[in-house]
């Protein structure tokens, strides 16, 4: 049986800018499989947000294939490619992407609210209670540090208990002992059977990780040992 949890596949993406043609991605093939913690590293310009924005289904390839869970999400409509984001992938960024006028539970919930759903207020105390804000869900996101912020974009992207969860750039803009407790988070998340996909170019997190891949030009060079 088949464990991996994403398969990316001959994958290319190119863009036309100032009238010649820039290429992203070429040609990367990778998995990862389930309960793993994989760090994308690379030098600036090397298409490491673009494999993870490919992968995630946030942007069309060019050409190739990736698959979720076995489905092939390039060749979705849409709307049907909406939805499969919605419920079994999850998203968290160097930006929290918080709406500021909503509570942390109210902003965790959110992803169930633009599906039509109405979540048990039990799941988002769960999520908030995963990474340590049982405490602040009523707050809003002034009255929180970045690092909390940080937690509850992380709890807000596990509530849905997606099988892959895509992290790009997810320490930026946090202090390095902040940076440390949201590490050990998303390496936590592993334990509970999520795929953690992290974009990165901080060596010191990439360290957290089973396994670091590094682009290069759009291609994928010989991967990292583990640990």
């Amino acid at each position: 049986m088949n464990d991996d949890v994403v398969e990316v596949r001959d994958l290319r993406r190119s863009y036309r800018v100032g009238g010649r043609t820039v290429t992203a991605l070429d040609g990367v093939r990778l998995s990862f499989g389930r309960g793993t913690f994989t760090a994308v590293t690379g030098p600036s310009g090397s298409g490491k947000s673009t494999l993870l924005q490919c992968a995630a289904g946030l942007e069309r390839p060019t050409s190739g294939s990736v698959l979720i869970g076995g489905t092939d999400i390039t060749r979705l409509r849409e709307s049907r490619l909406t939805r499969l984001r919605r419920d079994r992938v999850g998203f968290v960024f160097q930006a929290y992407n918080l709406l500021p006028a909503l509570t942390a539970e109210q902003n965790v919930a959110l992803p169930f609210r633009l599906a039509g759903r109405r979540p048990a207020p039990a799941q988002l105390r769960a999520a908030l209670a995963a990474v340590g804000l049982a405490d602040r869900a009523h707050h809003r996101p002034a009255a929180l540090s970045g690092g909390q912020q940080q937690r509850v974009a992380l709890a807000r992207a596990i509530a849905t208990h997606p099988d892959v969860l895509f992290a790009d750039e997810p320490t930026g803009a946090l202090d390095a002992r902040t940076a440390e407790e949201v590490l050990g988070l998303l390496r936590q998340m592993t334990t509970e059977g999520h795929t953690v996909v992290m974009v990165t170019h901080d060596p010191s997190a990439a360290a957290h990780a089973d396994t670091t891949l590094t682009l290069t030009s759009g291609r994928l060079l010989s991967p990292a040992p583990p640990g």
